[in-house]
């Protein structure tokens, strides 16, 4: 699909495809293709083009505009700006969770039963800062990719959830802000219940093990 698209856009834009030798999961693949990027700011987005990227982006942008203002006249974030970089360390989140009473409403009951059970979790092992952890659009300064994607530990689903631990733990600005979504048929891996229930619990395990391994110190932060 990239080099299809590569091939019709003339503007000279430089696209980088990244091969894999192996699956390393959600969390592993997006941690390799922002640790490979070298733009002073860093857009994660998700395949399937749930986020509609015109209204999306332009959001974003604006709050990391403020955002980074903010930080720069923080005296005690002056320290975190990043080393020959003029954009200090913030990322900001896009979010459905002002789609979340609709979102209840086209749901089967499992759905949404994990979804509130998820978001539960969240609040009580992971943060309270960020309502809507896995919405796969993100956008991150240059100086916050390297610090937060080199201390990553999680490979699958939950690694959004860590990228917020992380953040917070090294006092790195966090914003969030509401995008328009829409479901994307096919773009999940298996919508039975039984394979709903096994990465949800999957997604579970992970984040208790971030909250233990950090706690216990287990897992060590470069600063």
């Amino acid at each position: 699909v990239a080099k299809k698209y590569g091939e019709r856009v003339k503007s000279g834009d430089i696209f980088k495809i990244i091969s894999m030798n192996r699956n390393c999961g959600k969390g592993g693949a997006v941690r390799t293709g922002m640790l490979k990027s070298t733009g002073q700011l860093c857009l994660m987005i998700d395949a399937d083009g749930a986020t509609d990227i015109s209204d999306g982006l332009i959001k974003l942008l604006k709050e990391m505009k403020v955002l980074t203002n903010e930080t720069r006249h923080n005296q005690e974030n002056a320290s975190m700006v990043g080393e020959g970089t003029s954009l200090p360390r913030c990322a900001v989140f896009g979010s459905r969770s002002h789609l979340e009473k609709e979102s209840c409403a086209s749901r089967s009951q499992i759905r949404t039963f994990l979804m509130h059970s998820f978001h539960f979790f969240v609040k009580t092992l992971c943060s309270h800062q960020i309502k809507d952890t896995q919405c796969g659009f993100k956008l991150f300064t240059r100086s916050a990719v390297v610090l937060l994607f080199t201390n990553l530990h999680l490979r699958r689903w939950a690694f959004d959830t860590e990228l917020v631990v992380i953040a917070e733990k090294l006092n790195i600005p966090l914003s969030e802000v509401g995008v328009i979504w829409h479901e994307v048929d096919g773009s999940k891996l298996d919508v039975n219940k039984f394979a709903l229930a096994l990465v949800s619990l999957g997604m579970l395990r992970d984040m208790v093990c971030v909250r233990a391994c950090y706690s216990l110190g287990i897992w060590k932060l470069n600063r």
